[in-house]
């Protein structure tokens, strides 16, 4: 049963993410869906698949037969981690909570490099 039609800012993420993953170069008698690496899609990912709109097709259509399309996506993604970076390291303690221990490992790490890059960039006092 199809939603009803959404807006360009009602596409949905988690939607986009597996539309942006999908290879549609397949069988013409094919009804089974897989990513461009190959591997299949769960069951319950074809089902979010299945139900995507219009415009979600639309917007992933773009993108597929857009050859820019990857790096404005890239740079899209850079500029959004830019952003978001400096309201995480402020509100670390209320981020924290949220992530799973694989991720604050990563978080750690990751907070580590960005203070060592920093400090290297810094002016020597002499």
């Amino acid at each position: 049963m199809r939603r009803a039609p959404l807006h360009s800012n009602d596409l949905r993420p988690h939607v986009m993410a597996l539309l942006f993953d999908t290879d549609f170069r397949r069988p013409a008698d094919s009804l089974v869906l897989r990513r461009l690496d190959g591997r299949l899609f769960t069951e319950e990912e074809q089902a979010v698949l299945r139900d995507a709109t219009v415009e979600e097709l639309q917007a992933a259509s773009v993108f597929v037969h857009n050859p820019d399309a990857r790096a404005e996506a890239r740079a899209a993604a850079r500029e959004l981690a830019e952003l978001l970076h400096g309201y995480v390291v402020q509100n670390h303690e209320v981020l924290v909570p949220y992530m799973t221990h694989e991720d604050l490992l990563t978080y750690n790490r990751l907070c580590r490099t960005i203070a060592a890059d920093a400090d290297r960039h810094r002016p020597h006092k002499d």
